[in-house]
């Protein structure tokens, strides 16, 4: 990665109803995970020189790729060979004479001439006649790849392109050059992940970043996705700006989707772009999950895994009869509809779930009824659906997984509303009133007492630190009367939460919470 001298990080919120989401496939979870601490710690100490590896048939120590080192030109053959070794076509791009990216390319069966790039600097510093470059950027070069060697004897319905970049340090030249020129050729490229230092953690909490322009969001919340589901472990965090550090940046200037995936900015490297960034000090067990997730997302782009859900999530009210769910569900395959069907899954106060089929249909909009619940019940709920061949299944929320039927192992979070208790009373409160959760603090579940002192509408959202919407109670014409809404904080972390009531729009008061576990 080349000196970063100013980055501007805004912090993306996503909404899972708005944008496509990332279907779990059993196949991509089992390729990825051939990515393995010998293979990539074996391919790692190779570029930076850990140890000897063999070139044009014979041994030969990788002991610096700085641009200008005579040793540079000599990874560039070590990774040509390697590619050419996994059965693709393979090439050297020689943009000027003392530069050269490497690339290979596996054809798509469907659409050959859309592409999606996974890239990697493979040039380092420092300038002397040592430089290990173990993080800057062997990390990112060795997740390309094996995702070139695992990825090889796959037919994906787009063409993947693997790309080592040049001159990287001196100013992103090698990716400036491959972005030009596919652009003056008036290339389709569906989308470019860039991967930069990828093998430090200093503090085991497995975050990275995801750098992201407001263009190109949409694309980098497949990949934040994807990371979830195939490994959640990590923390990915999109930031949108304008990170010029890296070989993302002119395929930015040229109109494709970019991102550069990099261990957390927060959580830098202190050997960067010294002989002490070498094999020693890479955090193996962060770099394998990193690379795997990386290889997770490329085959979810190349396969194009995506469903999608749109559906209106059922609201707290005092109703005891049964409840209409309503989901439309998209995707670019077709989606099985008869035997292992879309499902909804519910439970009622964290009991065992029960799988629904729908009741019916109409082209993708699927209708489900659940049972009528007791007054003072929380119900949770999921959805999930898989394509009509069985590769791959989708759940709203995402992260469930199972085939056959489909999201028989539920997501980690879900949909969930209260059927409210309305206490009646011969004296109607005459004015309103939200008060405090009791018991507080609570672990998980926690119950919220509100009065109306006439007819309104009436919504209670929960927020958590940063302002961000936790949970929607309640939304619900309301007459007056005392009434109680729950909260299950069992999918949410420890903390402070916030508590709003507000009256036909505007908000009327706010309270805190705690929760510990």
């Amino acid at each position: 990665m080349k000196t970063i001298y100013t980055v501007i990080v805004v912090l993306f919120l996503f909404s899972a109803n708005v944008f496509s989401q990332v279907g779990y496939s059993p196949r991509i979870d089992s390729i990825s995970n051939l990515v393995t601490l010998q293979t990539l710690s074996k391919l790692n100490r190779e570029l930076c020189g850990d140890t000897a590896t063999m070139i044009g048939g014979a041994p030969y120590t990788i002991i610096s790729r700085h641009s200008n080192s005579v040793h540079n030109p000599k990874a560039a053959q070590f990774i040509l060979e390697r590619f050419e070794s996994f059965g693709l076509t393979a090439r050297y791009m020689n943009y000027r004479t003392n530069g050269t990216n490497v690339i290979a390319t596996k054809l798509g069966t469907k659409y050959p001439n859309q592409k999606y790039i996974i890239c990697g600097h493979y040039d380092n510093m420092p300038s002397g006649s040592l430089a290990p470059g173990a993080d800057d950027n062997a990390s990112g070069t060795c997740a390309v790849m094996e995702a070139a060697r695992l990825l090889a004897p796959y037919s994906f319905d787009y063409t993947l392109i693997f790309v080592a970049f040049d001159e990287e340090e001196q100013g992103l030249i090698g990716s400036r050059a491959y972005a030009d020129s596919s652009y003056n050729r008036g290339d389709s490229i569906r989308g470019v992940l860039n991967f930069d230092m990828i093998a430090w953690d200093g503090n085991t909490d497995y975050k990275l970043n995801l750098f992201s322009n407001s263009a190109s969001v949409n694309f980098t919340n497949i990949t934040k996705l994807s990371f979830n589901i195939y490994q959640p472990m990590l923390d990915p965090i999109v930031s949108v700006g304008n990170m010029s550090s890296s070989d993302h940046y002119y395929f930015w200037q040229r109109g494709y989707n970019a991102y550069c995936g990099i261990e957390l900015m927060s959580d830098f490297h202190p050997y960067y772009h010294t002989i002490n960034d070498n094999f020693a000090n890479v955090k193996m067990p962060y770099f394998l999950k990193f690379t795997q997730a990386s290889l997770a997302a490329l085959m979810t782009y190349g396969w194009n895994f995506t469903i999608n859900f749109v559906h209106t999530p059922i609201v707290a009210s005092s109703d005891t009869g049964p409840r209409t769910a309503l989901v439309t569900i998209n995707s670019p395959y077709a989606i099985k509809k008869v035997t292992n069907g879309p499902r909804l899954y519910y439970r009622v106060n964290g009991g065992a779930f029960t799988s629904l089929n729908y009741v019916y249909s109409n082209l993708d909009t699927f209708r489900f009824t659940i049972p009528g619940q007791s007054a003072g019940s929380n119900v949770e709920y999921y959805y999930a659906a898989q394509d009509s061949m069985a590769n791959f299944v989708g759940t709203l929320p995402v992260g469930g997984k199972g085939l056959n039927p489909p999201g028989s192992v539920a997501p980690a979070t879900f949909l969930q509303y209260t059927v409210l208790t309305g206490i009646a009373s011969n004296n109607e409160p005459e004015t309103f009133s939200l008060n405090q959760n009791y018991p507080n603090p609570f672990n998980p579940m926690t119950s919220i007492e509100f009065s109306v002192g006439k007819q309104s509408l009436v919504k209670i959202v929960v927020n958590d630190l940063l302002g961000r919407e936790v949970v929607e109670l309640v939304n619900h014409q309301y007459p007056a009367g005392t009434y109680m809404a729950a909260f299950d904080g069992k999918s949410f972390p420890s903390g402070i939460y916030f508590y709003s009531m507000y009256l036909d729009g505007s908000i009327y008061e706010t309270k805190k919470m705690m929760m510990i576990k």
